[in-house]
This record gives C-alpha cells, structure tokens and sequence, in this order.
C-alpha cells in the first residue's frame, strides 16, 4: 500500500519538498497545514471487466466497449477543503497497453462534450481511436463528477430539461426561445434538491484535484494526459494547481480557458459558419462537373442557407422512415462538421437537402457521426441540459436573462443564418441554475509545467482556432502550439489526420515536441 504523508508546518521546507517528492503529497497546499487527505490518495483501484458491472448507468455507457475494457471506481470527497461533508465514486474505465513490454504508463483522457461520458466516448471509439498511443499506454478515462455514473446531475423529470433552441429566423424565433428559456430556468431551479449535496462541489478546480488523486491510484508520479475540447480546460487547470505533477500533455481542440457564454456561444456559432464554408468550398473546388452545388462558393451558401430555411414548413421524407426537419438537418451537419472522417460526405449531405433527394451514404454518415459523437444531441448540445448546466456553470459568472438572449438573437442568425437560430440558446445555458459561478477556473497559467502540446483545427467548428491561442496566452511559456488546415472537432486519432496524428505519437511516446507554431497541411 503507497503512503502518503500530510506534512506539518512545523517541518523544515526541505524536508517537506523530500517528503512531497517521496510520496506524491496532493499539492503544495497540504504543506500549507491543509485537511489530511492521506486515505483518498492511498487508494488502490480494483479493475474488473466492464461486462461484470452492476450499476446500469456504467452498464449502458460501455455496452459497445468491447471485452478488454475494465471498469473501476475512485472516491473521492465532495469538497478538498473540508472533507467531513461527503463522499462521492468516479465511474473509472480503462484499455490496458496492447504492447506492455514497453508499456509507459498511464495516459488519462478527458473528453469534452459538455458533460457526456467519459465511459461512453472511449468505448465508443476504442484503443484503435488513439494513434499508437494504445499499444504502449494504458488508456484511461472517467465520468466527471455531476456526469453521466458519477453522481450525475438531475433536473426535472425523465430526461431533462425542456428544450431551448429558437425555431428559425424569422420574427418570431426570438420570443419563442425567450419563452422556451423561461421554462428551462424554472426547471433548472429544480436541480438543488434532486441532485443533492455534490451541487456545490461541481465544476473544473473540484474535478482537477480529482485528477490528482486518480494519477496516485495509478501509481504515476506524473499525470500522462490527452484533453480533448473541454477536457482540454481540464488539463490546464490541473497544469496552474500542480505543475509538478504534469507528464506529458496534449490539449486537442481547444476549450476558451475563461468562459463567457454569450462570448462562446457566438465565437462558437461562427466557427460552424466557417466550416459550413469550408465544406461547401470543399465540394465547390471540383467545379460545375462534379459538384452538385455548382462551382461559385458564395451562390452555394445562398442556396444551402434557404434550404434550410425551408426544411421549417416543407421537411424531406428521410432514411428509416423518419423526415429531416430544419432542427434534424442542423444536428446531422454539426456531427458531419464535427467528424474529420465524416467531413467529406458534408457536401454530398447539402446537396440532398437542397435539391430534395433522395437520401444516400451522406445520411447515414451523418447519423453516425452524431452518434459518435455523443448522440442525438452531442456537440455542443451534448447530454440532458441539466448534465450541461452542472458541469459548466460552475466556471463561469455569466447569467444572462431569457430577454437578453433574446436582444442577442439577430446577432446569433448574423453570424450563422444557419446554425444561430439553434446556438443562440447557449448564452442561456445558465439561466435559472441554482448554484452561482465561480471564475476562479479561469487562471490556468503554468510558467512552471513543461511543456504542453496545444492543437486545433483551422476549421474546428465547436472550438474556434482563436481559442488556442487564448488558452496558449493563459498558460504561457509552457505552451506549444499546433495547427492543421482540415476540419473536425478532437481530431488526434482520426483515420485520415496522418501530419497530427505523427507530431502528437512523437510526443506522447518519445518526448519529442514539434516547433511552436507547427502547421499541418
């Protein structure tokens, strides 16, 4: 059994550096007289096959995990600083190391997803998802607390929350999202009493010191990590509170380590616009011959976006029976836009909605591409709204009333005629939530950390290339950065990201970093 040590002020420094050293303290704050967390730290996780676990919410996050999967759980208390108040177990997943003669340890992986399992995301991808990291890491994953099996959040009844997004832009999408806001708030007033005493405890600097405890039970003395998109804030957060304790890092598709969400949300409604264009110029290249939407990228988006608008009263007959409405045909394109392997059949999927054709592969992509990444709703609506709302209000201040989303809801279809009807709603992803929020998970600066790789795609739709080179600016000199000229959201690991995929294996397995600035083409 590891022990772990709580030193006492009375100690010299040097003795409570050597013994912080020895033992893997939990921070310098425990040598600064903090609570004794000694026992959360002297865990020993007991994997067992994912296939044995009782609980159904894990059951049903890796039924598509495969035999080699292990599950386990991590307590950890609700609060570092007073650990009396109570308890709560990390759901915990992991792929040992296909090559464990060379095996370099464990390589943690925070997703992003806006609450949605951790569990579900590695199985659903799978070690093959992870370049040539798998075959020499064990790869492990976890719900974060108020997600998915790990004392998740809870608002209403049955799935959630109602829904929030504008119907279209004409006059009357901005009051009915106003009304739909209202009625959200009153639910989210709700969460206090159905999710319980974690509520308080939710939010990026509780799960960053959760992240410590698990590198311990791990047996690391440094914590190997892979963030993608709001696991990348993760990552950041626990590079500024144990600089130490960081291995090698890389942050893929970068988060904004300071949220607003009227900010965001419009930054992040652009950033789909962009890569709509990308994937209209994409097709548009090719020229009248080979490209159904014509050659003349302007006109194209001209068309798309008036197709789209007419999927409000004229819907298309889809496949297995089901009709693309304006809100299905906006989901199916975040999720080929989001996909770096679906990116290509984007076109193929406009060109069906514009010409009112029959639907081919390009459906079917886009309802997988979905799927993986999260569901129905993923993305940026990822998860019930109450999951959403748990994991990120408590980093942020901003609230914004029902009537200032919809004073904002032109600026919304501005930025994006197509996507801002339905993103618009992400400014009030707050509103009504119980707990106030907390900016104390915007400082993320780590001039002590080594260095951390940074990527982002210049056509990332759900986490604009701005934001990369803010969060690089937040860590400072530690930061390495990267860009390619593709698509797709969290793209390490994707089929056909050959340039990203060798700089981040060289990285992750032999410590060797790309310059600053590097872009892939």
């Amino acid at each position: 059994m590891r022990s772990v040590l709580a030193p006492s002020l009375s100690l010299p420094l040097a003795a409570t550096l050597l013994a912080c050293g020895l033992t893997g303290c939990a921070s310098r704050d425990e040598a600064a007289g903090r609570p004794d967390l000694t026992r959360y730290y002297d865990q020993e996780i007991s994997w067992e096959p994912c296939s044995r676990e009782q609980d159904r919410t894990v059951r049903d996050e890796t039924r598509n995990a495969g035999r080699t999967a292990e599950c386990a759980r991590l307590t950890v208390p609700h609060s570092y600083d007073a650990p009396g108040k109570g308890e709560l177990r990390l759901a915990l997943m992991r792929y040992r190391a296909a090559d464990r003669d060379h095996r370099l340890g464990s390589l943690v992986v925070g997703f992003g997803g806006q609450g949605a399992s951790g569990l579900g995301q590695l199985g659903a991808r799978g070690p093959d998802g992870f370049g040539k990291a798998a075959a020499r890491y064990d790869l492990v994953t976890f719900d974060p607390r108020g997600a998915g099996a790990s004392s998740p959040a809870r608002c209403g009844t049955g799935d959630g929350l109602p829904d929030a997004r504008g119907r279209d832009d004409d006059a009357d999408g901005a009051a009915e999202l106003a009304d739909r806001i209202d009625d959200r708030a009153r639910a989210l007033r709700d969460c206090a009493e159905r999710t319980g005493p974690v509520l308080p405890y939710l939010g990026t600097v509780h799960a960053a010191k959760d992240l410590d405890v698990l590198r311990a039970a791990l047996g690391e003395d440094r914590l190997n990590y892979l963030g993608y998109a709001q696991g990348t804030r993760l990552g950041a957060a626990y590079a500024h509170r144990y600089p130490h304790k960081v291995g090698r890092m890389v942050l893929d598709s970068v988060d904004d380590p300071a949220p607003d969400l009227r900010r965001n949300a419009l930054a992040r409604t652009a950033s789909y616009q962009k890569a709509l264009r990308h994937a209209v110029e994409i097709c548009t290249r090719r020229g009248d011959e080979d490209c159904i939407l014509g050659s003349d990228t302007d006109r194209a988006m001209e068309t798309v976006t008036a197709a789209f608008n007419r999927l409000d009263e004229h819907p298309l007959p889809w496949v297995n029976g089901t009709t693309l409405d304006r809100d299905a045909a906006v989901t199916q394109t975040m999720g080929l836009l989001r996909s770096r392997e679906g990116l290509p059949e984007a076109p193929n999927l406009l060109a069906a909605i514009v010409h009112r054709l029959r639907p081919g592969e390009a459906a079917h992509m886009a309802r997988e591409a979905v799927a993986r990444a999260g569901g129905k709703d993923a993305g940026d609506r990822a998860g019930a709204p109450s999951v959403t709302a748990a994991v990120n209000c408590a980093d942020t201040r901003s609230r914004y009333t029902a009537d200032q989303v919809a004073a904002a809801y032109d600026d919304f279809v501005e930025a994006s005629p197509v996507f801002g009807p339905a993103l618009a709603a992400g400014m009030a992803a707050c509103t009504g939530w119980p707990q106030a929020g907390d900016d104390g998970a915007h400082d993320v600066a780590a001039p002590r950390a080594p260095k951390i790789l940074l990527h982002t795609p210049e056509f990332d739709p759900a986490t604009p290339v701005a934001w990369l080179r803010r969060m690089a600016r937040a860590l400072g000199p530690s930061a390495v950065t990267m860009t390619d000229t593709g698509g797709g959201h969290g793209v390490y690991g994707s089929s056909d990201a050959d340039c990203v995929n060798e700089k981040v294996d060289a990285f992750l397995l032999d410590g060797r970093l790309p310059a600053d600035r590097t872009r892939c083409t």
